[in-house]
C-alpha cells in the first residue's frame, strides 16, 4: 500500500516534470523559430537592400550608357562634320594644286617654246635674235625712265637710234609729264620732245598735253634730225594735220614750215612732194599754200611748195578765181 501511495504520488510529479520539460522544449523551439525568423528577416532586408543597390547600379549604368551614347553621337557627328570640312579642304587643295600644275605646265611649255624659238633664231636668224634682245633692252630703258625720268640724258641717243613701238609712246608721255610737273632745271623736256618729234610726231600733234608744248620746238627738232628722220616726221605731220583739219592747225603748219625753211633740209624737193602728195586734192593744196605766212621765216618753204603748184596747175584752164590769184601770188614771189 505504501508502495502504491508512493507510485501514485510519484506519477503526478513525473507528469509535472514531463510537462515542464515539454514547455521548456517548446519555448526553446519558439526561441529557435524566432531566431530563424529574425535571421530570415535580416537576410530578406539584406537581400532587399542588395536588390535596390543592384537596381540603382543598373539604372545608373543605363543612364551613364545613355549619356555616353548621346555624347558619342555628338562627338561622332562633330567628327563627321570635321571630316567633311577636312575632305572639302583637301579636295579644294588638290583642285588648286591641279590648276597650279596646269598653269605651271603651261608656263613650262611657253618657256620651252621660247627656248626653242631662241635656239632656232640662234641657228637660223642671229639678226632676229639681236633685234629681240635689243627690244628687251629698249623696254628696260623705258621702264627705267618711268622710275627716274631725268635719266633721259643717259638714254636719249640710244632711243633716237632705235625703232620704237606705238605702245612706247604712253610710257614716254608719262615720264615727260612727270618732268613737266616737277619743273626740273635742265634740258630734260626737250630730250623727250625730240623723241616725240622723231618717233611719234603724229601721236604728239594730236595729244593735247604734248602737242602744244612741241610747236615751239619744231625748228630745233628739225635741225637735230637726219634726212630719213625728217622725211618720216614730215609724212607723219602732214597726214595728221590733214585728218585734224588744216584750218585748225595753222600754228603747227607755220611752225613746221618755218623750221624747215631755216634748216639744212630747206631745199630738199622730196619733203615738199610729201606735203603735196599727202594733201591729195587741188583744193587742199591751194588752201595749204595760203595758210603759210608771208614772212622771211617761212619764205623758202612756201616758195618751194608753190613751185609744185605752178608745175601742176599752171596750164589748167578751169582755175577758180581763188586759184588764179594764188598762182599769180606764187609767180610774183618767184620773180622777186
Amino acid at each position: 500500500m505504501k508502495k502504491i501511495l508512493i507510485i501514485l504520488f510519484t506519477i503526478p510529479l513525473l507528469l509535472g516534470a514531463n510537462e515542464n520539460l515539454t514547455i521548456e522544449k517548446i519555448k526553446k523551439q519558439n526561441l529557435e523559430i524566432k531566431k530563424e525568423i529574425f535571421d530570415l528577416k535580416a537576410k530578406y532586408e539584406f537581400q532587399t537592400k542588395m536588390n535596390e543597390t543592384t537596381i540603382n547600379s543598373i539604372s545608373n549604368q543605363l543612364t551613364a550608357a545613355s549619356y555616353n551614347l548621346t555624347l558619342f553621337g555628338i562627338l561622332f557627328a562633330l567628327g563627321a562634320i570635321a571630316l567633311g570640312v577636312y575632305s572639302t579642304y583637301i579636295e579644294r587643295k588638290v583642285t588648286k594644286m591641279s590648276e597650279e600644275n596646269k598653269l605651271l605646265l603651261s608656263k613650262t611649255k611657253a618657256i620651252k617654246d621660247e627656248v626653242e624659238t631662241i635656239n632656232k633664231l640662234i641657228q637660223a636668224d642671229i639678226y632676229g635674235l639681236f633685234l629681240k634682245i635689243k627690244r628687251e633692252e629698249t623696254i628696260h630703258i623705258l621702264n627705267r625712265l618711268l622710275k627716274i625720268p631725268e635719266d633721259i640724258t643717259n638714254f636719249l641717243q640710244k632711243l633716237l637710234s632705235r625703232e620704237l613701238e606705238q605702245e612706247d609712246f604712253l610710257i614716254l608721255k608719262k615720264a615727260y609729264l612727270e618732268i613737266k610737273k616737277a619743273s626740273v632745271i635742265g634740258d630734260y623736256k626737250y630730250s623727250y620732245q625730240l623723241l616725240f618729234f622723231q618717233h611719234f610726231f603724229d601721236l604728239s600733234v594730236k595729244d593735247n598735253e604734248i602737242g602744244p608744248d612741241l610747236i615751239d620746238q619744231y625748228a630745233r627738232c628739225i635741225n637735230c634730225a637726219f634726212e630719213n628722220d625728217i622725211i618720216k616726221s614730215t609724212t607723219d605731220f602732214i597726214k595728221t594735220i590733214y585728218n585734224l583739219g588744216l584750218e585748225s592747225r595753222n600754228q603747227e603748219i607755220n611752225s613746221f614750215i618755218s623750221g624747215l625753211s631755216q634748216s639744212k633740209f630747206a631745199n630738199i624737193q622730196k619733203i615738199y612732194e610729201i606735203f603735196f602728195d599727202s594733201l591729195s586734192s587741188r583744193d587742199n593744196r591751194f588752201k595749204f599754200y595760203n595758210l603759210i605766212s608771208d614772212d622771211d621765216n617761212t619764205k623758202i618753204g612756201k616758195t618751194n611748195f608753190g613751185k609744185l603748184i605752178i608745175d601742176k596747175y599752171m596750164t589748167i584752164e578751169d582755175l577758180t578765181e581763188f586759184e588764179k590769184l594764188t598762182i599769180e601770188k606764187i609767180n610774183n614771189s618767184l620773180s622777186s
